[in-house]
């Protein structure tokens, strides 16, 4: 696990940035797709507004195939509160990626047809080779994704209850907490440890003692996060607050992008 720490979000969000850009110019270089697992909310919308302008310079998505981790259920794709509805006003609409090569959960599905897009979901990421580089937030109960605490490590994508903190969390996109739904329909822990690269941003003081319990507390099931620990290729990046209660004296742990 490599952990990252910048003097701001702005900073890190261009790091990371980086990262899924160097992937694609290598990829696009002998033909190949780049395959993203792509997050929502407030953490990577600096890291989205980063590669429009990369992409502005000659960095071509035409060959970029996107697995949005999650999506509220029920969820009309038009409603301004769904992910199909972020991704396409902060990303996809500024960008040269192909429609086709747009895969995020369907929140409009019936309750008797979420099991087979799930299923086929996991398909569809393996018939494309898998996933190079998948984008993580982190939440305050350490859910990554929609997985909430008690999730299985062999969980896969499928339909799933949102708990209190979580809800409480998006009220304040929801207009109330009332409004926000109760599921929905995400990637598993399973799915995303599969992916080849794993990068998870983490902003502000808020999300400091829920980054410290995920990089340096023990593996359990009760913060999903940590389930990170175990996979070989994990870039944790991290401005100065969100990263200020992790033990300084894991030297191997932290490498100080701090000005």
């Amino acid at each position: 696990m490599k952990v990252l720490v910048f003097d701001n979000k702005r900073a890190g969000s261009l790091y990371a940035a980086q990262i899924i850009a160097d992937k694609v110019i290598i990829n696009n270089s002998v033909n190949e797709d780049t395959v993203l697992g792509l997050a929502t909310g407030s953490t990577p919308t600096d890291m989205y507004r980063a590669l429009i302008e990369i992409n502005k310079n000659d960095v071509s998505f035409s060959r970029v195939i996107t697995y949005n981790l999650d999506e509220y259920y029920p969820m009309k794709k038009s409603a301004s509160h769904s992910y199909h509805y972020y991704m396409y006003d902060i990303f996809f609409q500024h960008v040269d990626i192909h429609e086709e090569n747009i895969f995020i959960p369907n929140g409009e599905l019936k309750n008797n047809e979420l099991n087979e897009f799930c299923k086929e979901y996991e398909l569809s990421i393996k018939r494309n080779g898998g996933i190079d580089i998948q984008v993580l937030g982190l939440g305050l109960n350490g859910h990554i994704g929609f997985n909430e605490p008690g999730v299985s490590q062999n969980s896969v994508t499928r339909k799933v209850a949102l708990s209190d903190t979580t809800r409480e969390a998006a009220a304040k996109y929801f207009e109330g907490k009332e409004k926000v739904p109760y599921e929905a329909v995400s990637m598993g822990i399973k799915t995303i440890l599969d992916a080849e690269h794993i990068v998870l941003m983490a902003w502000g003081n808020e999300k400091a003692e829920i980054v410290k319990k995920s990089i340096e507390g023990r593996i359990s099931e009760d913060v999903p996060s940590t389930f990170l620990q175990e996979h070989e290729n994990v870039t944790i990046i991290l401005d100065s607050e969100s990263a200020s209660l992790l033990n300084r004296s894991r030297v191997s742990l932290i490498e100080s992008k701090l000005s």
